[in-house]
C-alpha cells in the first residue's frame, strides 16, 4: 500500500510540474483541470487549484471543479462550501455588481445545464451527509434553476428525481409528489420513479389529519446509491449559422472517449443494475442549442464574439444514475461493482450498513470516472 501511494504521488508531482511549466504567467489553472483530473485524479486537481493562479474570471469555475473533486473524495462539507462560493460569485454576476471588471475575458457564465448541476451536486452532498433539511433547500434551488433555464429540450430527469428524494427525506411528501408528476421518465427509470411515487403518496396520505397510511415496516432498510459515472463531454471551437450566408464563431460539445465506466450494479443473488436518468452529453447539447437560439433571436448577426466561450465544467460525468435496493434483514454488506461499456468489471467496493444508523434510508454518493 505504501509503495502504491508513493507511485500515485510521484505521478501527481509530475503533472503538477508540467502544469507549473505550462501555466507561465498568462494561463489560468482551470485550463489544466481536465487533463489533471482524468490522468491523475481528484487530489491532483485540488493541488493545481490551490498552488497555481486562478484568474478572477475563472474563480467560479474553479470552485465547481473543486466541489466535484471533493465530492469524489468523500469530503462533502468542503464540497458544499465550494459550491456556496461558486453560487455567490454567480449571483453577484446576475445582479450586475461586478461592474468595472478589469480583465479582458468576461467572468465564466455557466451553460444552463451547468447551473442546474451546481444545485444538483449540492443535493448530493447534503444527501451524503444525511442533512435532509439542507438537501430539500438545495432541491428548491435546483427546481428554480430548471425553471430559469427555460430549455424545453433539456431533460433534467436525474435532478428532478434527486430533488424528490430530498423532499421525501425532509417530510415534504406533497412537494416530491408534485415534482415527479411533472417529470417525464422513460425506459427503466419508470420502475424506479413509480416506487418513489408510491412512497410519496403514502407520505402525503400519512400527513393528513386522519391519515390512513400504515406505519413503515419495522427495521426496513433501503440503500439509495447516487452515481456520477464516466467522462462528460468537452467543448471545441465551431461555427453557428445565423443566416444562409453568414455564421459566427461558436462552440459545440463532443463526447470524451473512451469511457472507462458506464454502469454499476449491486452484486446480490439477483443483481440490481443502475438506472441512467440523464446523459450529460444530451443535456449539454440541448443547453447549448437553447443558448444559441436565444443569441440569434435577440442579437442576430451582430452578436458579441465574447458569447463564444470554450470554458466549461471539465470534470462533469457522462451519465447520472441511481440504484435503489431494499436490504433484507440478514444482509449487512453488499458489493457495488463498476462496469466498462463492454461489461468488464472495472472496480468494486463493499458498502456496509453503519451499525449506529437508526434511519431506514442510507444514501451513498459515488463519482467514478
Amino acid at each position: 500500500m505504501v509503495g502504491s501511494m508513493s507511485r500515485i504521488w510521484i505521478r501527481v508531482a509530475a503533472v503538477l510540474a508540467a502544469v507549473a511549466a505550462a501555466l507561465g504567467c498568462a494561463s489560468s489553472a482551470v485550463e489544466y483541470v481536465g487533463v489533471t483530473y482524468y490522468f491523475y485524479g481528484p487530489e491532483a486537481v485540488l493541488e493545481v487549484l490551490d498552488d497555481y493562479e486562478v484568474l478572477p474570471e475563472d474563480r467560479a469555475l474553479a470552485e465547481v471543479e473543486r466541489a466535484m473533486a471533493l465530492l469524489e473524495l468523500g469530503r462533502y462539507t468542503e464540497s458544499s462550501a465550494a459550491l456556496s462560493r461558486a453560487e455567490f460569485m454567480l449571483d453577484r454576476l446576475d445582479e450586475d455588481v461586478l461592474s468595472g471588471f478589469d480583465h479582458e475575458a468576461p467572468p465564466w457564465r455557466p451553460e444552463s445545464h451547468e447551473r442546474v448541476m451546481i444545485s444538483t451536486l449540492r443535493i448530493a452532498d447534503s444527501l451524503a451527509m444525511h442533512d435532509m433539511r439542507a438537501a430539500a433547500a438545495a432541491a428548491d434551488r435546483a427546481v428554480s434553476d430548471i425553471a430559469d433555464a427555460a430549455c424545453d429540450s433539456c431533460r433534467f430527469t436525474f435532478t428532478r428525481v434527486l430533488a424528490a428524494l430530498a423532499y421525501e427525506g425532509a417530510g415534504r411528501h406533497a412537494d416530491g409528489r408534485d415534482l415527479l408528476a411533472q417529470t417525464a421518465v422513460a425506459g427503466r427509470g419508470l420502475e424506479l420513479t413509480k416506487g418513489l411515487q408510491r412512497r410519496l403518496a403514502r407520505g402525503v396520505a400519512g400527513d393528513e389529519p386522519a391519515g390512513w397510511a400504515p406505519p413503515p415496516v419495522e427495521g426496513g432498510r433501503t440503500l439509495e446509491v447516487v452515481l456520477l459515472l464516466g467522462r462528460g463531454p468537452y467543448k471545441e471551437a465551431d461555427k453557428l449559422a445565423v443566416t444562409e450566408s453568414e455564421s459566427i464563431r461558436w462552440c459545440r460539445y463532443l463526447p470524451r472517449d473512451p469511457q472507462a465506466v458506464t454502469w454499476a450494479a449491486l452484486e446480490v443473488e439477483d443483481p440490481v443494475i443502475s438506472v441512467e436518468l440523464t446523459a450529460v452529453e444530451d443535456l449539454a447539447v440541448a443547453s447549448l442549442a437553447d443558448r444559441a437560439g436565444r443569441v440569434i433571436a435577440e442579437r442576430g448577426v451582430g452578436v458579441d464574439p465574447k458569447s463564444y466561450d470554450l470554458r466549461h465544467w471539465e470534470s462533469l460525468p457522462a451519465s447520472l444514475q441511481i440504484l435503489n435496493f431494499e436490504l433484507p434483514p440478514f444482509l449487512d454488506t453488499v458489493d457495488l461493482v463498476y462496469y466498462s461499456p463492454e461489461g468488464y468489471e472495472v472496480d468494486r467496493e463493499t458498502i456496509q450498513w453503519p451499525e449506529d444508523w437508526t434511519g431506514n434510508r442510507l444514501f451513498v454518493i459515488r463519482r467514478m470516472p
